[in-house]
């Protein structure tokens, strides 16, 4: 049996060393095998074009997999991206909103700006004030991003009081 982890392994040495077909195919096996991280890198390629001529259209579908496979929260992100870059406002927000189900804090900052400016959804400070809350709050976030979510977080509670 392959390890779809080593696959992994190889094709993001690959991909690092800037050997862009090598990484393809040891994302594209483990990506064969079910791998959702493969299918997410591999998907991610043809997002941005990364060795390969951009392909939205596969990178969605692949995305999807990874998605479906084991609510991979990075292809479910992306999924979101894929769709605000169509400007599918109402598409996006969803997508986000079950990337956040799974804990995820980034969602959780990215439904706070939908709920913000109205994108998707009907403009609501107190759902983006707990939106902010819980991003700020989860341990799947970045610092950067914890960081913004404090700072929304303090501009809207001085601008609602």
């Amino acid at each position: 049996m392959v390890d779809t982890s080593a696959l992994f392994r190889i094709g993001d040495a690959a991909e690092e060393a800037g050997n862009f077909a090598h990484a393809r195919k040891a994302f594209e096996r483990g990506a064969a095998l079910g791998d959702a991280d493969c299918l997410c890198r591999l998907a991610y390629l043809f997002d941005t074009g990364t060795g390969v001529e951009a392909d939205k259209v596969t990178a969605m579908r692949l995305y999807q997999r990874a998605w479906r496979k084991e609510r991979n929260v990075t292809a479910g992100s992306n999924i979101a991206i894929l769709y605000r870059e169509r400007k599918d406002w109402r598409t996006m927000f969803r997508w986000f909103q079950r990337v956040a189900e799974t804990g995820d804090g980034s969602s959780q900052l990215d439904m706070a700006k939908c709920y913000l400016r109205g994108r998707g959804v009907k403009r609501d400070l107190q759902a983006a004030l707990r939106c902010l809350a819980a991003a700020e709050s989860s341990i799947f976030i970045s610092e950067y991003e914890r960081g913004l979510a404090r700072r929304l977080l303090w501009k809207l509670r001085i601008r609602s009081t």
